[in-house]
C-alpha cells in the first residue's frame, strides 16, 4: 500500500468519524430539545400549583375559623355591617384573594400557562367572590394597585354578569 491509498483510506475513515460525530449531535440536540420541553411543562404545572395553592389558602383560612367565615359571608353579601376591625379582615382577605388571581393572570400572559386555567380558577373566582357587593366593593378599593391589562380583564369580566 502505497501513500496515496494511505491517504485516500484516511479521507474515507475520517468522512466516516464525521458522519458519525453529526448522528450523535443530532441525537444530544434531540434528547436536550424533549428535556427542556419537559421543564417548561414542569415549570407551568408548578406555577399552576402555586397560583391554586394560594387561593386555597385562603379558602382554608375561611373554613377554620367560624368567626373569619361569618365575617366572609358578610362582607361578600352586607360589607356595611362589618366593624372596622372585621371589614379590614375582610378587605386583606380578598385582597389575598386579587393576588392570587392577578398572579394567575400574569402567568397566562406572560409565562405562557394555558388560558383554561385563568378561565377555571381566576373568571369563576372573581365570578363567585368579586361580583358580590362586598367583592365589588373591595376591588374599587384596590384596582388601582394593579396592572391596567389586570384591571381590564377583571372589569370586562365584571361587566358580563
Amino acid at each position: 500500500m502505497d501513500i496515496m491509498e494511505l491517504g485516500a483510506l484516511g479521507d474515507f475513515l475520517s468522512s466516516i468519524g464525521v458522519i458519525v460525530t453529526l448522528l450523535y449531535l443530532a441525537v444530544q440536540i434531540k434528547q436536550h430539545s424533549a428535556h427542556q420541553k419537559q421543564v417548561a411543562i414542569d415549570a407551568r404545572a408548578v406555577a399552576v400549583n402555586t397560583s391554586a395553592a394560594a387561593l386555597r389558602e385562603n379558602r382554608k383560612a375561611i373554613y377554620q375559623d367560624a368567626e373569619f367565615a361569618e365575617i366572609y359571608f358578610k362582607g361578600l353579601s352586607t360589607p356595611e355591617s362589618l366593624s372596622e376591625i372585621e371589614y379590614l379582615r375582610f378587605r386583606i382577605l380578598m385582597q389575598n384573594v386579587i393576588d392570587g388571581l392577578w398572579d394567575i393572570h400574569s402567568r397566562t400572559a406572560v409565562a405562557g400557562v394555558s388560558p383554561e386555567i385563568w378561565d377555571s380558577l381566576g373568571v369563576k373566582a372573581i365570578e363567585r367572590m368579586l361580583a358580590t357587593q362586598g367583592g365589588r366593593l373591595v376591588w374599587s378599593e384596590m384596582a388601582s394597585a394593579y396592572p391596567i391589562n389586570f384591571r381590564t380583564a377583571v372589569e370586562s369580566i365584571l361587566a358580563d354578569l
